[in-house]
């Protein structure tokens, strides 16, 4: 198997992940404050990390939650809550943005402006500064594209976003763990990330940054084990934010994924975006497959493609079941990005590499395809 769909989740893990997850299943349940074990808690552990990994000072301000989706509508809810505001977004977005916010003005009104693309597939600037005079309450942008894998520059739309007063929410999915994702340089007031990408940790991980100036509605309460007089949640971060019994056996193996990824953090990035260009370099060859905002810079390290006369479907399904090849096909969860960059009505192939592949792998991965399209035509 060659396994190139690391954008969706990554695979393999870290080296020491699944092991630290089953000894966490095989051990007495404890969380720090719900019993007289309080040391050694593996989510302040995990706050340390992440807080380290974002230079953000204090870890408290760093909300654990199941995945990405969930970190997004903690923010994105929980800065509109019942209200019928302006939001600025972009055609790049994942649905973990898009519905929140549909679904939000199904119920409670509001105006969603979404802003597109120019002719280089970058966010549209004049669009965006125009948006940004009517006074939005809520920016929210994708750093990295999950379709094109083009990375956003972030900071200098954020900083206008921020003096003009509004909150700003980034989306670091496909960039936390390959590009630094630092909420103060980049102007974030809030930064919705997953465990399972990138960071290559287990699924059911992610979290939150919270500037500590933000005060987020809450839409999810419940149990915490601390305070438990209290008639309402607690108000503190991160407790404030979170609920329910944690997933600890998942967030130890995050934990474990982060302690790697500082020893071995550097080598496997350089390794994946020496892949990716690499990857570039051989689309760029290929007369009969048409690839979408490729390059090697400024890009996350996946390639958008189609081949002519062949779905993405059938070529995604081709490639698994003929040459054992993981990708994926379709909208990629990111349906209004197509309509910008021409890949209605089927969507994309998508190859997303990690620093665990190969030379070797793109190789028999460029030949698959050659052999595909010359089937085909």
């Amino acid at each position: 198997m060659i396994y190139l769909n690391s954008a969706a989740t990554s695979f393999p893990k870290a080296p020491g992940v699944s092991e630290e997850v089953k000894s966490w299943l095989d051990r007495p349940f404890c969380i720090a404050g719900r019993n007289n074990l309080t040391e050694n808690s593996v989510q302040l552990a995990c706050r340390k990390k992440l807080a380290k990994l974002m230079e953000v000072s204090d870890p408290q301000n760093i909300v654990l939650t199941t995945n990405a989706t969930y970190a997004l509508n903690l923010a994105i809810l929980g800065t509109i809550g019942m209200n019928p505001l302006h939001v600025v977004s972009t055609v790049t977005e994942h649905n973990s943005v898009l519905r929140p916010l549909f679904h939000s003005q199904k119920r409670n009104g509001g105006k969603i402006e979404l802003i597109g693309l120019d002719s280089s597939g970058n966010i549209d600037q004049e669009a965006f500064y125009k948006a940004l005079k009517k006074g939005p309450r809520l920016i929210i942008i994708n750093h990295g594209s999950n379709v094109t894998g083009k990375i956003h520059d972030v900071s200098p739309l954020f900083q206008e976003a921020k003096r003009m007063g509004a909150i700003t929410l980034l989306d670091a999915s496909q960039t936390m763990g390959l590009i630094p994702v630092h909420p103060k340089k980049l102007y974030a007031d809030l930064v919705a990330f997953t465990g399972h990408k990138y960071l290559l940790g287990p699924t059911g991980t992610g979290g939150l940054f919270v500037n500590p100036e933000i005060h987020l509605e809450q839409f999810f309460v419940g149990g915490t084990g601390i305070h438990s007089d209290l008639t309402f949640h607690p108000e503190e971060l991160p407790g404030r934010l979170e609920a329910g019994t944690p997933n600890l056996p998942a967030v130890a193996g995050l934990v474990s994924a982060l302690e790697w990824l500082e020893t071995n953090g550097e080598s496997f990035r350089q390794n994946h975006f020496h892949l990716s260009s690499e990857l570039c370099s051989r689309f760029q060859d290929c007369d009969k497959i048409r690839t979408f905002a490729l390059s090697p810079h400024l890009s996350s390290g996946l390639v958008s493609f189609i081949i002519e006369g062949v779905s993405p479907e059938e070529t995604s399904f081709i490639l698994e079941k003929s040459f054992g090849i993981i990708c994926r096909s379709g909208f990629h969860c990111a349906p209004l990005i197509h309509k910008h960059i021409g890949s209605l009505p089927n969507g994309t192939v998508r190859l997303s590499i990690s620093g665990f592949n190969t030379l070797d792998e793109l190789e028999k991965t460029m030949k698959a395809l050659s052999k595909i399209s010359k089937c085909i035509c």
